[in-house]
């Protein structure tokens, strides 16, 4: 068998494997505020820790600086499934428990794909789609936080295209520009408002039902990276994405369009009808800082900082245009949060790497502007994969335990009754996440 036909039998593994993988939407969350951190089976092993270690082409997610560690040209495709699942207990306003509401059962896929070329001893080129941000929440029909949400869904995709200049052998530098798209689907039971409910009761108007909101943009970033190698034992990486902001435009269905009905209702009532909508969702920037040390030429470790600026998430509006121009406005007033990981790699043989990480996220999360979009006060992450290699080719799988610190609604009920947010906790938020990942260096 000639090179050609080895080369073009890996190119269509590559294609299959992609188009299977992108067949399936992607982007629900599974890290702290609403950002994704399954973005190749190797770093979900190592906990995210490529920032400064490098070595494959899924870094263009981690530092696309650190592709200049990669010759010639190299591809890599992944899919990571996520399972997760929470409860809810709720009290009354005398404090008396009310029930405990679980989240549905759902499995989420998020595909992403990678290629680096390198043009000549200086430049290098780099493609990346994968998923940046992402929710998929789902709670039980008529439960007590309905009105502030029943269900949704937020996915995004991310093309990113990167360039990096190797200075010396020490210094490499990359800039890249990103193009988001999304959609989003989010539903609310009106009949968990006592004020709605009870107007449209007091007109013979049967109950409100539900409410979906539909939408979907498109916008533009840009990151820029740096690697320096120290020498053959220390390098860093340091990576910066900048903030997007996502217009959202759409429409919004009720199942019963309450306004359409000829009486002289309340402005109130007279809203709910079928409209049109716009909207902006504020991402924010993150800076990323790592440092890998490498005793052996087969052991390394890092550790990696990545701040994030969830403070430029201050509110979600949504305009309506028809038929009163009205416009909701949901406060959430986060705040910048801090990922810290620890990541190990052993190569026990030429053909096999070994891969243990862990990973701690602090809250972004208002206490007292808390809601049921994402429900997590922090997080602990828990990561382990194996790598396997055969001549060109890499063969990634990875495991991550993702462990939610329990999120109290009380002082949020407390302060916006009017968000539909009831008193309670969150019970045992967990998740689990595989991740396959397959390479090859042409």
């Amino acid at each position: 068998m000639n090179r050609f036909s080895v080369r073009a039998r890996a190119l269509c593994a590559f294609c299959l494997f992609v188009s299977l993988s992108f067949l399936i939407p992607s982007g629900r969350a599974f890290a702290e505020g609403f950002a994704i951190m399954e973005n190749s089976a190797r770093g979900m092993g190592l906990a995210g820790g490529l920032i400064a270690r490098g070595g494959d082409a899924s870094t263009l997610a981690y530092n696309p600086a650190a592709m200049t560690l990669l010759d010639g040209t190299q591809m890599q495709a992944n899919l990571a499934v996520s399972q997760f699942y929470w409860g809810v207990d709720t009290r009354d306003r005398a404090g008396n428990d009310t029930g405990n509401f679980h989240s549905a059962h759902q499995t989420w896929p998020i595909p992403s794909f990678y290629l680096t070329h390198q043009i000549n001893d200086k430049l290098w080129f780099g493609f990346a789609t994968f998923t940046r941000f992402g929710l998929g929440v789902k709670y039980p029909n008529e439960w007590p936080g309905g009105y502030n949400l029943q269900s949704v869904q937020l996915i995004t995709n991310s093309i990113n295209p990167s360039i990096a200049y190797k200075f010396n052998d020490h210094l490499s530098l990359a800039v890249g520009v990103e193009m988001m798209s999304a959609s989003m689907q989010m539903r609310k039971n009106l009949n968990q408002n006592a004020t709605l409910a009870g107007a449209a009761g007091y007109y013979g108007l049967g109950e409100p039902g539900d409410v979906n909101i539909n939408g979907h943009g498109v916008s533009f970033g840009g990151n820029v990276a740096l690697h320096a190698k120290i020498n053959d034992q220390w390098s860093l990486g340091l990576t910066y994405r900048a903030p997007m902001s996502l217009k959202v435009s759409g429409k919004t269905r009720y199942d019963n369009q309450l306004g359409k009905t000829p009486l002289g209702l309340n402005p109130q009532i007279a809203m709910i009808q079928n409209s049109r909508l716009r909207g902006t969702l504020h991402l924010p920037d993150s800076i990323g800082f790592g440092v890998a040390y490498k005793p052996l030429e087969n052991l390394s470790f890092e550790a990696d900082a990545v701040y994030t600026l969830w403070s430029r998430f201050r509110d979600f509006n949504m305009y309506m245009k028809s038929p009163v121009n009205q416009w909701q406005n949901t406060d959430r007033h986060w705040e910048n949060s801090w990922t810290l990981g620890l990541s190990a790699e052993y190569k026990p043989v030429d053909w096999m790497a070994l891969r243990l990480g862990f990973m701690y996220e602090t809250s972004p999360m208002n206490i007292g502007n808390a809601d049921y979009m994402v429900p997590s006060n922090g997080r602990n992450y828990y990561t382990a994969g194996v790598g396997f290699f055969y001549k060109n080719w890499t063969f990634d799988i990875a495991y991550m335990y993702i462990h939610n610190h329990v999120l109290d609604y009380t002082l949020a009920s407390m302060q916006h009754p009017e968000g539909g947010v009831v008193a309670g906790h969150t019970t045992h938020p967990h998740a689990h996440n595989f991740g396959i990942g397959i390479g090859y260096k042409f």
